[in-house]
């Protein structure tokens, strides 16, 4: 559960800090964040990290109950940490060429993200531990 609560503390921090970009960097006359595209990204992203909370705090409140099985922390970590991933790459491309600056945040937080899926038990472990409890 710690390594899911640092994902969705990143995916917090990166859609922040990409919607604050969003709002200050224009092109074309426009901020960047007037252009359909950057919206729906956008609204997308803060869906996913919307839901992403949700289920970690759920986990959460289930693992103080000592109610939180092996496969839902599992399905945490593999759900969240992917999660991050994905959402840490949109938002690079949202910074364009200015996200692979390494002074940017959203540049460390890209070069950061990627061992999330694999200390911890690898995104194939966890779903190995989920289908066990299947009774595959």
């Amino acid at each position: 559960m710690s390594i899911a609560a640092g994902s969705i503390a990143v995916i917090e921090f990166v859609l922040d800090l990409t919607i604050q970009y969003c709002h200050d960097r224009k092109a074309f006359g426009q901020k960047i964040g007037s252009f359909q595209n950057s919206k729906f990204k956008l609204a997308e992203m803060t869906t996913e990290a919307e839901i992403g909370r949700t289920f970690y705090d759920q986990c959460v409140l289930e693992l103080n109950e000592k109610k939180l099985t092996p496969e839902k922390a599992a399905m945490a970590k593999w759900w969240l940490t992917e999660l991050e991933l994905k959402i840490v790459d949109q938002c690079l491309q949202l910074h364009g060429g200015y996200g692979y600056i390494k002074e940017y945040p959203i540049a460390k937080a890209y070069l950061n993200s990627r061992v999330q899926t694999i200390y911890g038990g690898t995104t194939e472990i966890m779903k190995e531990i989920i289908g066990k409890s299947l009774g595959f």
